[in-house]
């Protein structure tokens, strides 16, 4: 499919959310990426510049095999392609239709050899001490089972390999963290929880460094976070 390989349990990633394929073209792309920039305030755009300018640090200091944890459309591994910094990517997504439609995009733009795999991240379909690095945009805000999925990329760093995420956390017993809640993702949201399943499944050395914070627009795009409330744009650090 589109030069992805699949490696899915389709009993257990079937019931995952999936993209809309109708969407699949340049110009509805365009057009979804256009409304949904328009709900964002000039406070949160401004914070995730100085989220990004402070990612982009990181990138540069990544080496040998990085994994892409729920690709998407590519913003976070369309950075990595970019860089001149020499390591391999590697694109993951639950869903291999949104993973096919932006490896085709990178291909056509960028001269960086990568793969694509798709792959549910609570299974994640490689062997043990695969990655020197894993990284992500906002994967561990969208994916249930905070735990599990910290557990498998764990099980799939080398011994000093490093998680290096953009991510963002709502204040405790915010609107956002009792909507989490519903959806069993409530841990990945708040700064402590999350730092406590990093450290519960192995990792040393973990840390959130958070460049900036806004409060999010009503925005009807996005479920979560809930407007009105404060969103702090963080980067996780930790390591095996």
């Amino acid at each position: 499919m589109n030069d992805v390989y699949v490696l899915l349990n389709h009993k257990l990633a079937d019931k995952e959310w999936k993209w809309d394929q109708s969407l699949f073209s340049d110009d509805k792309m365009e057009v979804m990426m256009k409304e949904y920039r328009r709900y964002l305030n000039d406070e949160t755009k401004t914070a995730q510049g100085i989220w990004w300018s402070e990612m982009n640090k990181y990138i540069n200091s990544f080496r040998g095999i990085v994994g892409d944890i729920a690709t998407g459309l590519g913003s976070m591994f369309e950075k990595l392609l970019k860089t001149e910094t020499d390591f391999f990517p590697i694109a993951t997504d639950v869903d291999p239709n949104v993973l096919g439609w932006t490896s085709t995009k990178m291909k056509e733009k960028y001269q960086k050899e990568f793969i694509s795999v798709a792959t549910d991240a609570r299974h994640f379909a490689f062997k043990e001490n695969t990655f020197d690095y894993l990284t992500s945009l906002a994967g561990l805000n969208n994916i249930p089972d905070t735990t599990t999925v910290l557990a498998e990329l764990y099980r799939v760093l080398k011994k000093g390999g490093k998680l290096v995420m953009m991510h963002s956390f709502v204040e405790e017993q915010s609107k956002s963290f009792k909507l989490a809640q519903e959806f069993n993702m409530s841990t990945a949201f708040v700064e402590r929880f999350l730092i406590e399943d990093l450290n519960q499944v192995g990792f040393k050395k973990v840390k959130a460094n958070i460049p900036s914070s806004a409060f999010w627009a009503e925005n009807p795009m996005d479920g979560l976070p809930v407007a009105g409330d404060l969103q702090y744009f963080a980067i996780i650090e930790a390591e095996k």
